[in-house]
């Protein structure tokens, strides 16, 4: 067992630190050895934390040195292996004893701008406040922000959390941290209201303030020394910011939101489910993109990573096969789906990629486009909800069993020859 000393300075105690799991059983020693300690003539009291005790040395040793100290506590504590501190600080210190995978129970508070709650809602374990003048229990707040916030508990690192307020840069990756676990509720803000047709209705990301900084409240929730956090910075140098108001967020009854809650809630851990996440973090930064083609691009990209496609399935085999799992099980939405996204893939995203066009030199609005291709992911995570899918496998075969189906058959053969006429090429005979 190990533990590391700091002398007393000018106006602080001095400190033995160690990792409070490896001293759990050790009461009766540490008691003996505080004995033998203010025998010397040293004022020593154990941490209520148990990670280990602060003293004074006695006033005859004021002046002496602290190697001198050191080897009191040695003598005293002959059963830890006491090494001297490399630095002033005793959360540095305890953090270098810390194994990597302790965590610590904590209630994270992201305060949220271009949104506007007035009743606050729960879903799963988010908790999404209101402004603090509509809260009829105020008092209840763990916050005292003025604004809307979203609350949730996780575990974070408690090495992470000892070295907070050293450096601009660790910072940072902790207030980042927590501004991804947040973006998953607004994840589900974003998925209930916004649209990419109408893009006031998107909030700002997770903590973002109108002056560039982000903000961090962290609570531990377990016993121990450390006290709740306030962290503010730019930890992100370039952010989009809404220039307008916001959704105003009233409920979130919305087809498949319960089933985004249990996802983030690990209620759901399944091999789509992971897939859900990521598409819906792609969605997110599509929303936040300043540019119509990475806008576009990306949200296609998205479906295609959620669907699943086998590489093999392409052309009218890729498009027939998507449009089967979004259709709803109508053979008429199938048929338009099926020439839309055709059309949306031939005319707009070849040209782009393979012509290297801009939207401005392709007749269709990016964002029209853009909310298209939005909807068939909704409609795509709201099937999967509903049937209870748990690896791509199964995407397959129920696209699959509906496409043997003769009137999709008769659909599909449909637009592939219409299509194809027009196109002046030669019709894909498909074959599932």
């Amino acid at each position: 067992m190990k533990a590391r000393f700091l002398p007393p300075r000018v106006g602080h105690y001095g400190n033995l630190v160690w990792r409070r799991e490896e001293f759990v059983n050790k009461n009766a020693e540490i008691s003996s050895s505080l004995k033998k300690l203010r025998s010397l003539g040293y004022w020593a009291s154990a941490f209520p934390e148990g990670d280990g005790v602060t003293f004074s040395a006695p006033s005859f040793t004021a002046d002496e040195d602290d190697r001198d100290i050191l080897e009191d506590f040695r003598n005293c504590f002959d059963w830890i292996d006491i090494e001297q501190a490399q630095s002033h600080d005793s959360n540095t210190e305890i953090a270098e004893l810390e194994t990597d995978n302790r965590t610590l129970d904590c209630t994270i508070i992201i305060p949220l701008e271009k949104i506007y709650i007035q009743k606050t809602l729960t879903l799963g374990k988010y908790t999404y406040f209101c402004r603090k003048e509509f809260d009829q229990e105020p008092y209840e707040r763990l916050s005292d922000l003025e604004t809307e916030y979203v609350q949730f508990n996780c575990k974070l690192n408690y090495r992470d959390l000892l070295r907070l307020n050293r450096t601009i840069d660790h910072n940072d990756y902790v207030i980042n941290k927590c501004l991804s676990l947040a973006e998953h509720a607004l994840d589900i803000i974003r998925y209930s209201h916004s649209s990419f047709k109408n893009k006031a209705f998107t909030p700002n990301p997770a903590g973002q303030r109108d002056d560039g900084f982000y903000d961090v409240e962290i609570i531990p929730s377990e016993s121990t020394h450390l006290k709740p956090l306030k962290l503010s910075g730019i930890s992100k140098p370039l952010s989009v910011s809404n220039n307008w108001l916001g959704p105003q967020v009233d409920d979130l009854f919305y087809p498949g939101t319960h089933y985004l809650a249990a996802i983030y809630n690990e209620e759901i851990t399944n091999e789509i489910s992971s897939s859900v996440i990521s598409s819906l973090r792609s969605c997110r930064q599509s929303f936040y993109s300043i540019g119509s083609e990475s806008q576009f691009l990306n949200l296609l990209f998205t479906l295609d990573g959620l669907a699943d496609p086998e590489k093999k399935w392409t052309g009218w085999k890729h498009r027939s096969y998507i449009a089967a799992l979004i259709c709803e099980r109508s053979p008429n939405k199938f048929h338009s789906i099926l020439e839309e996204f055709d059309r949306i893939y031939n005319d707009i995203r070849n040209k782009l990629v393979h012509e290297g066009r801009d939207f401005y030199q392709i007749p269709d609005d990016p964002d029209d486009v853009s909310e298209t291709i939005y909807c068939y992911i909704k409609t795509l995570i709201q099937l999967i909800a509903d049937k209870g899918f748990s690896n791509k496998s199964e995407l397959k075969q129920y696209a699959m069993t509906l496409l043997k189906e003769q009137i999709y058959k008769d659909k599909c053969h449909e637009v592939v020859q219409r299509v194809s006429i027009v196109r002046e090429k030669k019709p894909e005979h498909l074959s599932w």
